[in-house]
């Protein structure tokens, strides 16, 4: 199994490379959009290299010589496998983990672009989650297609939304009260 370190490493300097060009193209330079961009990025390269890429949890020497290939095209049907599962850590990696999985996602790209609606970065959470169940199953040994791998990732994409829109109304208000208390003054 491929370690998930490597493309991770490649794609944070090719990351670092290609925001130097930027740098020396516009001249301007701002932490907080540095900060925005650089874990955006992050977050899109830990989810391929997880997904592509993904941790050797476990290994089935049995298959090693045989391709392994599962789709799951029913809704819920993984999750009700998971959440029947006799050790309690299956549901949280594969239900929790595919839902944290996305979260990053969801903030970042509604950081990233205040153009974009919420519906619509959701809509691109769903298509990337299906593009990633796709590149695993025809050419990722070891993997599947799993619909419900989909619908958890699409769900935790719009926590993401959430979250960040949770956010910013929090710090919005403050920023609200000081302009109205120096406005009546």
């Amino acid at each position: 199994m491929f370690d998930f370190a490597v493309p991770l490493i490649g794609f944070v300097v090719i990351w670092a490379l290609f925001r130097g060009i930027v740098y020396i193209w516009k001249r301007t330079f701002s932490i907080k959009h540095e900060t925005i961009h650089g874990l955006f990025a992050f977050s899109l390269a830990f989810t391929y290299s997880v997904t592509i890429f993904p941790f050797p949890f476990y290994a089935y020497p049995h298959l090693q010589r045989e391709t392994y290939v599962g789709i799951n095209l029913i809704p819920f049907a993984s999750i009700r496998q998971s959440l029947h599962h006799f050790y309690w850590l299956v549901p949280v990696r594969n239900i929790g983990g595919n839902i944290a999985l996305f979260i990053p996602f969801g903030f970042f790209a509604s950081c990233y672009s205040s153009t974009l609606r919420p519906k619509t970065i959701v809509i691109v959470g769903f298509l990337l989650s299906l593009c990633i169940e796709i590149v695993q199953l025809f050419f990722v040994p070891f993997r599947s297609f799993d619909i419900d791998d989909i619908l958890l990732n699409t769900f935790g994409t719009a926590i993401g939304v959430l979250l960040f829109r949770l956010l910013d109304q929090l710090m919005a208000k403050p920023s609200r009260a000081k302009q109205s208390n120096y406005s009546s003054k």
